[in-house]
C-alpha cells in the first residue's frame, strides 16, 4: 500500500515544485542565518519563518492566479537541451541567448527556461527596495510604526518580499531535475523521480533537516567549496545549476527501482519504495544541495543590501505579513 501511495504522489506532483514546500522553506530559513552583513543578520534572525513562507508563494499562491502568472511558469527551471546547449555552456546574458536562438525573448524564455535571469530580477528589485529604505525617514511613534503606507515601512517590507521570492528561484536551481528537459526522468525509464525526490522524500525526513542543512552550509563555506565569490548573479546561478545537474548520476544511483517507467501507450511512473526509504537513500545528496542554495541566496541578500546603501533596519516594527504577494511579471522578455 505504501508503494501505491508513493506512486500516487509522483503522478500528481507539479513539475514546477522544485523541492516542494518544505524544501523551499528550509532553504530560505537557513539562508536567514547565513548572511554576513551584521545589521542584516540581526534583522533577519527573526524573519526565517516569514522568508520561508514567501519563498513558497511562486509555487502555491501564484499558481492560483491563472493566466496572469502563466508567463512565469518556465522561470522555475532551465531546459538547455531545447536550444542545443549544455547547462555549463548556456550564455549568462539573456540577450545573447536570444540573438543565438533567433527567436523572440518570450519564446526563448519559454523554451529554455529562465531561472537565472529571474533571480537576477529579484536581486535588482531587492537592491532598489534597500535604496528606498536608505533614503526614507524613520517612523516616529507606534502609529507611524504600523502605517503600511509610510515609505520606510513599504521599502523594508519590499526588501523582505523580494528576498523571499528570490529564494524560491535560487532553490529551484539546486534541484538537479530543474536543470534538464528530462525533468521527470522518463528519458531514463525513471519516470516520477521529480516528485519522489524533491517532495515525498524530503517530507519524510526528520526534524533535524534544518540543522543538517545549516551545518553542511557552514562546512562548504568554511572549506571554500561553495558559493563562488566572484561573478555576476547569472554566472553564479549557472555555477549552481551546473553542479546540480552534475549530480544526476548520484541521484539515479541512489534511486531504487522495482519496475521502470513506460511512456507507451501512456505514461506510467516507475515503481519505487515508499518515501521513508527514499528519504534515507537521498539524504546525503539532498542536504548539500539545499545548503548550496542557502549559501548563494545569503550571498545575494548581502549584496542586494549593500547595493542599496546598507540601510538601517532598526526602525522597522510593522506587523505586516506577506501572506500573499502580487505576481511579478518577467522584466527581461
Amino acid at each position: 500500500m505504501k508503494n501505491l501511495f508513493a506512486i500516487f504522489i509522483l503522478l500528481n506532483t507539479s513539475l514546477a515544485f522544485g523541492w516542494g514546500e518544505r524544501g523551499h522553506h528550509v532553504i530560505c530559513e537557513v539562508a536567514s542565518r547565513l548572511v554576513k552583513e551584521p545589521a542584516l543578520a540581526r534583522f533577519l534572525k527573526s524573519k526565517g519563518h516569514q522568508l520561508g513562507h514567501v519563498c513558497n508563494l511562486p509555487d502555491v499562491q501564484w499558481k492560483s492566479l491563472g493566466a496572469i502568472a502563466k508567463s512565469g511558469d518556465a522561470a522555475h527551471f532551465m531546459d538547455p537541451e531545447n536550444l542545443n546547449y549544455e547547462i555549463s555552456k548556456v550564455p549568462t546574458e539573456f540577450k545573447v541567448v536570444v540573438a543565438q536562438a533567433g527567436k523572440k525573448p518570450a519564446e526563448v524564455a519559454e523554451l529554455l527556461g529562465s531561472s537565472w535571469w529571474r533571480v537576477d530580477q529579484f536581486v535588482r528589485r531587492a537592491s532598489e527596495a534597500a535604496k528606498l529604505a536608505k533614503g526614507a525617514k524613520f517612523p516616529k511613534g507606534s502609529k507611524e510604526e504600523q502605517d503600511d503606507a509610510l515609505p520606510y515601512n513599504q521599502a523594508v517590507y519590499g526588501l523582505l518580499v523580494n528576498f523571499g521570492l528570490m529564494g524560491h528561484f535560487v532553490g529551484d536551481a539546486s534541484m538537479p531535475y530543474h536543470n534538464t528537459a528530462d525533468y521527470d526522468g522518463y528519458g531514463h525509464q525513471r519516470g516520477g523521480i521529480h516528485g519522489y525526490y524533491e517532495s515525498a522524500s524530503v517530507n519524510a525526513m526528520d526534524l533535524k533537516l534544518v540543522a543538517d542543512v545549516y551545518g553542511d552550509a557552514i562546512t562548504q563555506r568554511t572549506n571554500k567549496i561553495f558559493p563562488p565569490e566572484n561573478g555576476t548573479v547569472t554566472e553564479r546561478m549557472r555555477d549552481l545549476s551546473t553542479v546540480s545537474y552534475g549530480e544526476l548520476g548520484l541521484v539515479e544511483a541512489a534511486d531504487e527501482i522495482y519496475a521502470p517507467s513506460t511512456t507507451s501507450p501512456s505514461k506510467v511512473a516507475a515503481k519505487r519504495p515508499d518515501e521513508e526509504k527514499g528519504a534515507k537513500a537521498f539524504r546525503a545528496i539532498i542536504v548539500p544541495q539545499m545548503a548550496r542554495s542557502a549559501l548563494l541566496l545569503a550571498a545575494f541578500w548581502d549584496e542586494s543590501y549593500r547595493a542599496g546603501g546598507s540601510p538601517s533596519l532598526n526602525a522597522y516594527r510593522s506587523y505586516r505579513y506577506p501572506l500573499f504577494t502580487e505576481f511579478v511579471p518577467l522584466d527581461y522578455t
